[in-house]
């Protein structure tokens, strides 16, 4: 059987670091890939959102945002996310335990060290993939707009709407404006989720009714006013995913 690959981030404000790191991975652990580094912890968070990796490692001391604190954001993209910190510093420990850290390596870097640590997570990543078999990894979509960064739980969104230059993402209770366009944003969502019109992304599993207004169609959701619109030539093909997506 095919060795399975695991995605790795390497992130650490500095260069000699990462190269270092490069090199051990992938001679002692050829079943880790890395995907993608990062040199601050902003940089992780955002590399996080898009690579979805197994695994991290981290420098703790990073610019702009330590490496706790951004392992704290990357949790909340991915719950079961293993993590190693990699640090010069030994007093962290027991914060980087508290939240469940898989090791903690002191700098400078030894290969067995590494390589024993790297074996314990590909033990957990296995075992996590057995108990419990890949499913949609990504509860919510991060939606960065200005200084801030909303994590916005993907089954509360009943449509995404285009607004000049901006996406607006409806909830129940909220809307969120990102800079993202819809094709950006559809390729984090699920299948339920389907383009009704050039401005707007639908989620199949709130609909609750279509109308006819003149020659548009407008689409309406459950407990939430404002409707999203379904173009002329869309209107069968969404009628039939609807009725499809409840049979």
């Amino acid at each position: 059987m095919t060795d399975q690959k695991y995605r790795v981030i390497i992130a650490d404000d500095h260069e000699e670091a990462r190269r270092l790191l490069r090199k051990f991975i992938s001679l002692i652990q050829p079943s880790f890939v890395i995907v993608a580094e990062a040199a601050d912890g902003e940089e992780l968070v955002e590399k996080v959102m898009v690579e979805k990796p197994d695994l991290v490692l981290c420098d703790i001391e990073m610019p702009k945002l330590k490496g706790v604190d951004a392992i704290k954001q990357c949790q909340q993209l991915i719950p079961n996310l293993c993590y190693i910190f990699t640090t010069a510093h030994d007093d962290f420990a027991v914060e980087a335990f508290k939240i469940n850290a898989l090791d903690y390596i002191l700098k400078p870097i030894q290969k067995d060290r590494l390589f024993q640590a790297l074996e314990k997570a590909k033990q957990r990543l296995q075992n996590d993939r057995i108990i419990d078999p890949p499913k949609q990894i990504n509860k919510k979509i991060p939606i960065k707009f200005n200084r801030s960064l909303f994590y916005v739980i993907i089954e509360d969104i009943l449509f995404i709407e285009k607004e000049g230059r901006k996406a607006i993402l409806h909830t129940t209770n909220h809307t969120y404006p990102s800079m993202d366009s819809l094709e950006e944003l559809k390729t984090l969502l699920p299948e339920k989720f389907v383009q009704s019109h050039r401005s707007f992304i639908i989620n199949l599993s709130h609909v609750s009714y279509i109308q006819t207004i003149g020659k548009s169609y407008m689409v309406y959701f459950y407990n939430y006013e404002k409707p999203a619109q379904i173009s002329k030539q869309n209107i069968t093909s969404i009628q039939k995913q609807i009725e499809d997506y409840y049979h």
